[in-house]
């Protein structure tokens, strides 16, 4: 591996296994073992294929929308980072980066960036998308964006003081 966060072990295997316990937290493993249980529970042919189906349309109106910009931006969020430990039901948590799910679908590069602070004080984020393979364009727009807005709020009111 040439980047990323890399578990040593005896094997690659065990290699592999160690980053991916270590570099998936909590709720990404719980999502890889409840996609893994629908497609290994007899469930394939009823959700995979439809899921692929949906994909490629999903990533045809993206690039539709691509012939007319060079990156779009959309919500990170439907709502405000939450508090630390504030939730940790499942369907709240999904539900909270469901603004994510389309671009991951379509395979496409993205990013958040800070776009302010909630009335109660709770960091928001917008989300940047670009072509697949793009990065170096979604780099430059982001890198504008952020200049432009001069965020340097700190959100103590979620984070608490780390001093």
């Amino acid at each position: 591996m040439r980047y990323g966060l890399r578990v040593e072990g005896e094997s690659l295997a065990d290699m592999y296994m160690n980053t991916r316990a270590a570099g998936f937290g909590e709720e990404v493993q719980r999502r890889i073992l409840i996609g893994t249980y629908t497609l290994s529970a007899g469930y394939y042919d009823a959700y995979y294929l439809k899921a692929q189906k949906l994909r490629t349309l999903i990533y045809r109106d993206f690039m539709a929308a691509y012939e007319d910009v060079d990156v779009i931006l959309t919500p990170a969020a439907p709502t405000a980072a939450f508090r630390l430990g504030e939730t940790t039901d499942p369907v709240t948590m999904y539900m909270n980066d469901v603004f994510t799910v389309p671009a991951s679908l379509a395979g496409l590069p993205g990013l958040c960036l800070p776009a302010g602070m909630s009335a109660d004080g709770l960091p928001l984020g917008l989300q940047l998308l670009a072509r697949p393979f793009d990065e170096e364009t979604l780099f430059r727009a982001a890198g504008v964006m952020e200049d432009a807005a001069a965020f340097h709020a700190a959100p103590k009111a979620w984070w608490g003081d780390r001093s």
